[in-house]
């Protein structure tokens, strides 16, 4: 016989966590890992100590005050970004999955949904080996297709489109950028600005910390800017690239008056990065984009559900009742910094809200 629940919440990550702590214990639950332990993503982040948001995110106390009654403190470092108190990504794991069996919700792990259909009311979900499970209510909240080293795959874009939903164009970015041989000075970190430019027209910038590897560039600076990395419709991604550039500025705090009269980048910048660049462009080195690191170094994925068929208040989809969608499925994205951290716990938290009140109203 089918095993029947309230809600069933596809995907134990962030979004799907944070939703499955927020859900009344009353409510029957279960939430469905392909993982063989959930939270993998987030144990990752900030370098393995979980940025948790940012204070530049708009709701980010509803956030902190979240992870606060599940008896995590946090602290907010220098830049504005917020982590655990303990720096220890795997404490916010532990604090959400504690929250799940606390309240008595199953989190059945290694279960990989396949498909699901939505008839009379009422939700089934199938996975590989041929198991079903039922619910009134389905969240789908499985990520999307950045670090499938850590198991995401982008599983729930199909979920989506069965159920009759757009999916935009998926895409990895918050990646290192490919601008050619770098071999010379792999290894080698210099503070500056990058501008991005397409067509030969400013699109962005950002200061930071500039890392050079062997093919590229990376760097909180550098991944940012692939979110304006894109191709126009029906146009070869191949083609697209051509039309961007970078320019990196390696003496931001230094006016082309003061490098006047300079010999050498040296003293600046590296020996080795000085061999490399001229004290003439030094402060408007462009390099080709020929292409952005793919999904094993993305730390987000672009694009995804289109959000104009969810309601922004619920997450519930605008096509199917009872089914709502969180996190990084949605084509919502942001640069790092726990930007996108602060979206899926917002979301995830708003779309149990919405399902406490439905099922007190016994939908």
């Amino acid at each position: 016989m089918m095993k029947e629940y309230d809600v069933i919440i596809i995907g134990a990550g962030a979004a799907g966590l944070a939703a499955a702590a927020s859900i009344d214990s009353s409510i029957k639950t279960c939430i469905l890992e392909k993982n063989r332990i959930p939270g993998r993503k987030i144990m990752a982040t900030g370098g393995g100590r979980c940025n948790i948001t940012n204070a530049a995110c708009e709701n980010k106390d509803k956030a902190l005050e979240f992870f606060r009654c599940l008896g995590l403190e946090t602290y907010c470092d220098g830049e504005g970004r917020y982590y655990p108190y303990s720096n220890q990504a795997a404490d916010v794991v532990k604090c959400l999955t504690d929250a799940v069996r606390d309240k008595g919700i199953e989190l059945i792990t290694e279960f990989r949904v396949s498909s699901a259909s939505y008839e009379k009311e009422s939700f089934t979900v199938f996975d590989e080996k041929g198991r079903a499970l039922s619910c009134r209510t389905l969240m789908v909240c499985p990520g999307g297709k950045a670090a499938p080293q850590l198991g995401t795959s982008g599983d729930g874009y199909g979920l989506a489109k069965a159920f009759g939903h757009t999916v935009r164009k998926v895409y990895p970015v918050l990646a290192g950028v490919r601008t050619g041989d770098m071999k010379d000075v792999r290894g080698v970190r210099a503070r500056g600005r990058v501008s991005l430019y397409k067509d030969g027209l400013f699109v962005a910038c950002e200061d930071g910390e500039i890392q050079f590897n062997e093919d590229g560039i990376s760097g909180i600076c550098v991944m940012n800017l692939t979110m304006h990395i894109t191709s126009d419709e029906g146009e070869p991604m191949d083609k697209a690239l051509n039309r961007y550039q970078l320019s990196l500025d390696l003496a931001p705090d230094f006016t082309e008056t003061q490098l006047a009269g300079r010999k050498s980048a040296f003293g600046i910048v590296t020996e080795k990065l000085a061999a490399r660049v001229n004290i003439e462009n030094i402060k408007g080195w462009r390099l080709p984009v020929k292409g952005v690191k793919g999904w094993k170094d993305a730390q987000c994925t672009a694009g995804g559900v289109d959000v104009s068929e969810i309601d922004p208040d619920t997450m519930e989809s605008c096509k199917v009742p009872g089914l709502y969608f969180a996190g990084e499925i949605l084509d919502v994205q942001w640069p790092c910094g726990g930007f996108n951290l602060q979206n899926a716990w917002e979301t995830g938290i708003k779309a149990a809200e919405a399902i406490n009140i439905r099922h007190r109203r016994g939908k």
